[in-house]
């Protein structure tokens, strides 16, 4: 597989912070998931890893779109709807292809590939980045302990 592709050249910087740290850094972790993946898929183990990289998306996803949402409850931000939609969106097709996985399919990596790229670049690059022009104009600054309590 040609390594020019979307995914070594969508990566994550600095452009894509919202300036709430503990945010940022779970954004970061689904970058690094979509690395992992384009990385496996170099190598030709993109189906040894298809199991467990669908299960870690989904938990990275899981914890950072509960943490994201309860952020924007409380800065009532307007678009929220819209952006558990698009939270819903990755979680459904992150299940739909754990089960294809169970099923047995495992020819699915490029279609994750492309999906979580386009996603990432749709999502992060765009409504997450209308976060952070509503929280600047709204002057708000919010402590990242704050968020939500720890799942530890």
């Amino acid at each position: 597989m040609d390594d020019s592709g979307p995914l070594v050249s969508f990566e994550w910087t600095a452009d894509y912070a919202i300036g709430v740290a503990e945010i940022d850094r779970e954004r970061q972790q689904l970058f690094a998931l979509a690395r992992h993946l384009h990385q496996a898929m170099v190598f030709g183990k993109g189906k040894e890893i298809l199991a467990s990289l669908l299960a870690s998306l989904l938990d990275c996803a899981d914890s950072h779109f509960a943490h994201e949402e309860q952020l924007l409850e409380r800065i009532a931000y307007p678009r929220l709807a819209e952006h558990r939609r698009q939270h819903e969106e990755l979680r459904g097709r992150v299940l739909e292809m754990q089960r294809r996985e169970k099923e047995g399919e495992t020819t699915m990596t490029i279609e994750l590939a492309q999906f979580l790229t386009g996603w990432l670049e749709r999502h992060v690059g765009g409504s997450d980045l209308q976060i952070r022009e509503y929280l600047q104009k709204a002057g708000a600054a919010f402590r990242t302990t704050s968020l939500c309590r720890s799942r530890v």
